[in-house]
C-alpha cells in the first residue's frame, strides 16, 4: 500500500477517527505512561504520525522546549501549544529529521511503512545521548478474526515487540518491549466493518471486496451473535547511551 493511498484513506475518514479509534486512544495512553518517567522535562521532541492528537495531548505535559509534529495527511491537532510547533508534513520515511532530539514518539503508525526498521535506525541516529525512542505499532497477529475469514492483512508491516527491538542499532538500551491485546466487541458485522471504515483501516480489508461478497460475508458473520475484533499492539521504549550533550551542532539530518 503506497503512502499516497494511506493518506487518502485516513484523510477521508478523519472526522470519525477521533470518536471511533478506541484502541488507538488506549495505545497512546499506554505508551505515554511508559515514556513519561524516563523522559527529561522540556525535551526537544518529535512526534511521528500525530493523527488527531491522542499522544500529542499527553506529550505537551512534558513542556517541550522544541516540538516537531509529523503526519501524512492529518492537519495539526487543535490543542493549546506553549509555542507554535514546527510542522513536518508528509511521509516521515523520506523527510529530513531534526537533530539532537531528546524524545521521538510515535503511536500506531509504524505498521503503515514498507520498511519500519529503516526509520527506527534513522530515529536513533538523530537522538542525543540519553535520548529516548518510544514507539508502538501492531504485531503480525493483529485482527486474527479477520485473518480466519481469509481477509488480507490490514497494513503492510506488522511487527511484534521483538522485531521492533531487533531493528535498534547496536548500543541502544531497551527499556521496555511488550506485546499486548485489546479486544473490541460488536453486535453485528455491520458494526465491525463500520468501525474499520471509520478509523480508516479498510484499505486491504472489506473496503476492497465486491459489494456482493462483502454482503455475503457479513451475513455469515451475523449468524454467530456478538463479534470481536482483536488489536495486537506492540511497544518499544529504548534509550541512547551516554550523557546529554550541551552543544547542539547541526539542526537537521
Amino acid at each position: 500500500m503506497t503512502s499516497a493511498r494511506v493518506a487518502q484513506t485516513f484523510a477521508r475518514h478523519l472526522p470519525s477517527y477521533d470518536t471511533e479509534a478506541r484502541a488507538q486512544r488506549l495505545i497512546a495512553a499506554t505508551l505515554f505512561q511508559a515514556l513519561e518517567p524516563v523522559t527529561p522535562r522540556h525535551p526537544r521532541l518529535l512526534e511521528a504520525g500525530h493523527g488527531t492528537g491522542f499522544l500529542t495531548r499527553d506529550l505537551l505535559a512534558l513542556q517541550p522546549q522544541a516540538l516537531w509534529l509529523n503526519d501524512l495527511s492529518a492537519p495539526l491537532p487543535d490543542l493549546q501549544y506553549p509555542a507554535p510547533p514546527q510542522v513536518l508534513a508528509g511521509d516521515i520515511a523520506h523527510l529530513p529529521l531534526p537533530l539532537e532530539l531528546d524524545l521521538i514518539a510515535s503511536a500506531s503508525m509504524l505498521q503503515w511503512l514498507p520498511e519500519p526498521e529503516a526509520l527506527i535506525r534513522r530515529f536513533c541516529a538523530v537522538l542525543r545521548p540519553g535520548g529516548v525512542i518510544a514507539l508502538s505499532g501492531f504485531g503480525p497477529g493483529n485482527f486474527p478474526e479477520l485473518a480466519q475469514m481469509g481477509l488480507p492483512a490490514g497494513a503492510p508491516s506488522y511487527r511484534d515487540a521483538n522485531a521492533l527491538a531487533a531493528a535498534l542499532p547496536k548500543g541502544m538500551e531497551i527499556l521496555w518491549a511488550r506485546d499486548a491485546t485489546i479486544t473490541l466487541t460488536f453486535a453485528s458485522a455491520q458494526g465491525l466493518f463500520g468501525h474499520l471504515r471509520a478509523t480508516g483501516v479498510n484499505g486491504a480489508q472489506g473496503g476492497q471486496m465486491a459489494p456482493s461478497a462483502l454482503k455475503s460475508l457479513m451475513a455469515r458473520m451475523n449468524l454467530g451473535g456478538n463479534l470481536t475484533l482483536t488489536y495486537c499492539p506492540s511497544y518499544l521504549l529504548a534509550r541512547k547511551p551516554g550523557r546529554v550533550r550541551a552543544a547542539r551542532g547541526k539542526e537537521w539530518a
